[in-house]
């Protein structure tokens, strides 16, 4: 088999630049303030990537997962590539649980870790991941801090 053999695939990414720009997003009460109408018509879990640029403007905001009542499946990949594509600075995470509790599961503290070290390695700032509940929410940066603190460091 020579390489003429193998199919050639050609991928485009279009990218609209537009001068427009989110709200400035500066702490974890912005952030529910933001979101807050969301968490509460969502019927399923959902995951919203929210992309930033350096001066925490919101420059794009990507549902990237949607679940079932309970849960939901992820791949880190796919939960920072938007942030890559839209040339963002920062990321937050926010989800809502259908259950109207907004503690974080050990399965959202996990995949925080994950996203946190994913982050650190792709040199984006992960600001926050927001669990919206019916009534209340967490800021697991605020309630569990140490999930950056042990982040390892990858050095090349």
């Amino acid at each position: 088999m020579s390489i003429l053999d193998w199919k050639t695939y050609e991928l485009t990414v279009h990218r609209v630049l537009t001068n427009v720009k989110g709200p400035k997003i500066e702490s974890p009460i912005q952030l529910n303030s933001y979101f807050e109408s969301m968490a509460k018509d969502e019927l399923q879990e959902s995951l919203f990537l929210i992309s930033f640029n350096g001066r925490n403007d919101i420059i794009g905001i990507t549902r990237v997962y949607s679940g079932t009542a309970t849960g939901t499946s992820i791949a880190i990949n796919e939960v920072i590539r938007p942030a890559i594509l839209t040339g963002a600075v920062g990321i937050a995470l926010v989800h809502n649980h259908p259950s109207g509790d907004s503690e974080p599961s050990d399965a959202d503290k996990n995949l925080t870790k994950e996203i946190v070290n994913a982050c650190r390695i792709m040199d984006l700032e992960f600001l926050d991941h927001m669990v919206m509940g019916a009534d209340s929410y967490t800021s697991i940066r605020s309630q569990y801090p140490g999930i950056w603190a042990e982040a390892v460091r990858e050095e090349f």
